[in-house]
């Protein structure tokens, strides 16, 4: 079965939402998943960047904890877990590797 539509109801008024069809309300959570990933991933970049410039020091606050709480008003709480979440993560092997180097042993 093909369902065309057209609707892109996160920038419909709330009082709309009710009258969305079923499928434009599914269409709308996977488009709003897909957004808010790439706005996630582009706000991970910026502050690691920031993080890596130095650019608190540079404008005046004492670390970048600093810089974003007061920039993004949000609690130091919040922006010290973006600056962890913003620093690359070593990768993990999969398990995958981890047996073939136990059965090389």
């Amino acid at each position: 079965m093909t369902i065309h539509s057209t609707a892109l109801a996160p920038s419909a008024p709330a009082a709309e939402w009710p009258e969305l069809a079923d499928v434009d309300l599914l269409r709308t959570l996977v488009e709003t998943e897909r957004r808010r990933r790439r706005l996630d991933a582009a706000m991970r970049a910026a502050v690691a960047e920031a993080e890596r410039r130095g650019l608190a020091a540079d404008t005046g606050y004492r670390d970048t904890t600093e810089l974003l709480s007061d920039l993004l008003r949000i609690s130091t709480h919040e922006a010290r877990r973006r600056i962890e979440y913003a620093a690359p993560q070593p990768r993990s092997r999969s398990r995958k590797v981890w047996r073939a180097l136990a059965a090389a042993s």
